[in-house]
């Protein structure tokens, strides 16, 4: 039997050294948003003399790409689980380390007007599902909007053949940074709503608050279900990702990326305030807007696991996303988990800082 990975070697012996890593993030709340506004995930590599670049952030569309492609050596991602297991499907050879679950508002939306009162009255009527133009690229918000009206259908007895599917045309991902405020976003289906081309949508996160503030009802919350299972979404679980071959040959690397989470994590436990403002920068939305969509409980909800309950969730998606055509092919999914790093990861985040890094500027 081979000996375990060395969390404190930076590299594998015969490995080359690393002198930068990439990463990313969703615009939603996660461990990495937050340790990169705080710059600590950048000062934990700064001794090994590795550098943090922001995917997201590059003036390369090929590089941004790697958001969803995630192609790109050296590479982390945290966020929406539809692009990690869209291209794990494709055959790209990706590791989940790690999963992260937020909890947040899940709203099915009718006009301030309309006369329906529960899912079960939008039988026979026009529910609205966004269909993205122009890119090759898995549909996420497609993805997101029927996998909630699904679960709002299924959970209050409404077979899908029961309603209307109106899809509504949506712009391509924006895969650059976020610089406009998510209140003043344009919204497909919101806009589609509002204007009477269909009857309800489903609306997650941050969003839920513009929708709300511009007078529309909500029906149902599947963010109430007491079964996690029930509250599985395009956004949660959130599995933190790396390429294969920095998981193999950089175990260290792996190891000290998630230690940074989990030190970030008892961090949030104990600073909801900052976490909060974190987060309003990470979504570009309002502190208000914040408290809205993710509850009083955020600041808890940051801790990297792999939880038989958080895998589940997964495959669950994994299992949605291919029933319906999001995703061309099925996959081992069992051999794309793996604890090792995050067994690691525990045994090195002692050694940990986060430095105080007030008044420096955020980065991307």
């Amino acid at each position: 039997m081979s000996a375990a990975p060395d969390a404190s070697a930076p590299v594998a012996p015969g490995a080359a050294r690393v002198a930068k890593l990439w990463y990313t993030r969703c615009p939603v709340p996660t461990a990495s948003g937050i340790a990169q506004h705080h710059r600590w995930l950048h000062a934990a590599f700064e001794p090994l003399s590795v550098e943090l670049e922001s995917i997201r952030a590059s003036d390369d569309r090929s590089v941004r790409e790697s958001h969803f492609r995630h192609n790109l050596p050296g590479s982390f991602r945290e966020g929406g689980n539809v692009p990690p297991i869209w291209t794990r499907s494709r055959g790209q050879n990706t590791v989940v380390v790690a999963i992260t679950w937020v909890d947040e508002a899940q709203l099915v939306l009718v006009r301030p007007d309309s006369p329906f009162r529960s899912v079960g009255d939008l039988r026979g009527h026009r529910l609205g599902l966004t269909q993205g133009q122009g890119t090759d690229l898995v549909d996420v918000a497609r993805a997101e909007s029927l996998r909630g009206l699904l679960t709002a259908l299924e959970i209050n007895g409404v077979p899908r053949h029961e309603v209307q599917w109106t899809d509504i045309p949506s712009q391509a991902w924006e895969l650059r940074e976020r610089t406009t405020p998510a209140e003043t976003r344009p919204h497909p289906l919101l806009e589609a709503l509002l204007a009477g081309r269909v009857d309800a949508v489903f609306v997650k996160g941050a969003s839920t608050a513009q929708a709300l503030a511009r007078g529309l009802r909500p029906i149902f919350d599947i963010n109430d279900q007491q079964d996690p299972l029930l509250r599985v979404s395009a956004g949660s679980p959130r599995p933190v990702t790396v390429d294969r071959e920095t998981f193999d040959r950089h175990p260290g690397l792996v190891a000290r990326y998630l230690a940074v989470l989990l030190k970030t994590a008892a961090w949030a436990r104990r600073h909801p305030g900052e976490v909060a403002a974190a987060i309003s920068a990470e979504t570009g939305s309002s502190l208000e807007a914040v408290r809205q969509a993710f509850g009083p409980n955020l600041h808890l909800s940051f801790e990297p696991q792999l939880s038989p309950t958080y895998v589940q969730g997964l495959r669950n998606q994994k299992d949605f996303l291919l029933a319906h055509g999001f995703i061309p092919a099925d996959f081992d999914f069992d051999a794309w988990i793996d604890h090792s790093a995050l067994t690691l990861a525990r045994g090195l985040v002692e050694q940990i800082d986060l430095p105080t890094l007030a008044g420096r500027a955020r980065v991307a």
